[in-house]
């Protein structure tokens, strides 16, 4: 299919290990999931995304992720790909998901570095001589998370390597496992 089909495999083989290697999540860090918008600065595009957001060790997420630029941008293309982040500042302690009201809000920030495979749908041979329709993009960034466990606000800015190219994205993640039920149990009628 591509060149780079090796590099796919080994972060797809990479991923999985991480995946076996930490079956037992800490208990006030759990699976989450997002929705985003993105904006890519130079070519003045924009997307959309859907991520997942695995703890694996304290302070150490997995990031995959899928973007969508759609045909009414000037580049129609779509993303899959995989992030770690880093955090670098915790934010408030949230006991059963939620911060005392008393305290002062205080943001997570993390340092996130990844790879992600582009395919450019619309391909146009371009004078950039190391874009292809079939690409593998390496970036680096940072970003900050605000909110209870059950929802977060997200935003992060990030620099693809490979094309010299700058992206923000700014999104809700949302935790199901913090997200309680209004439903109570029935207790069963003896007669």
């Amino acid at each position: 299919m591509f060149k780079n089909s090796t590099l796919v495999y080994k972060l797809f083989y990479a991923f999985c290990f991480l995946l076996s290697a930490n079956l037992s999540l800490y208990s006030q860090d759990k699976i989450a999931f997002g929705v985003s918008g993105m904006y890519n600065f130079p070519l003045q595009s924009v997307g959309m995304g859907l991520r997942a957001q695995i703890p694996v060790i304290p302070r150490v997420f997995v990031v995959p992720q899928f973007k969508y630029a759609p045909a009414f941008n000037t580049i129609h293309e779509l993303y899959g790909g995989i992030n770690v982040h880093y955090v670098i500042i915790k934010g408030n302690e949230r006991l059963k998901g939620f911060k005392r009201s008393v305290e002062k809000e205080k943001p997570m920030v993390y340092l996130t570095a990844g790879a992600e495979y582009n395919r450019w749908i619309n391909y146009v041979e371009t004078q950039q001589a190391n874009s292809k329709q079939n690409n593998i993009l390496p970036e680096v960034g940072i970003g900050t998370a605000i909110g209870n466990y059950n929802v977060r606000l997200f935003a992060e800015i990030k620099y693809n390597i490979r094309w010299q190219e700058s992206y923000g994205e700014v999104g809700l993640i949302f935790c199901p496992a913090y997200i309680k039920s209004k439903r109570k149990a029935n207790c069963p009628v003896i007669y």
